[in-house]
């Protein structure tokens, strides 16, 4: 069933990011308990699997911003959901 030209409700909407959200938070936290930091998978020939920390946004940007950068992330979600 195609849902191209359909409106969606909001709470389908909102089911389906939490969805997602809880999908992505479980596979990094199953990633964590099942590979040490540093470990590389090769998955294909052209694609690894790394356990990596990026402590900033995009590429580790405002890596060095002594933690303001989450909030001011959090706040601005939350801000565009309410939206």
């Amino acid at each position: 069933m195609p849902i191209i030209g359909k409106k969606l409700s909001p709470y389908a909407l909102l089911s389906i990011s939490g969805l997602l959200a809880t999908s992505d938070q479980a596979v990094k936290w199953l990633m964590q308990q099942s590979m040490a930091y540093g470990e590389t998978v090769s998955v294909t020939p052209f694609f690894n699997w790394v356990h990596l920390w990026n402590t900033g946004s995009a590429f580790s940007l405002f890596a060095d911003g002594g933690g303001w950068q989450r909030s001011f992330f959090i706040g601005i979600v939350v801000v565009v959901s309410i939206f």
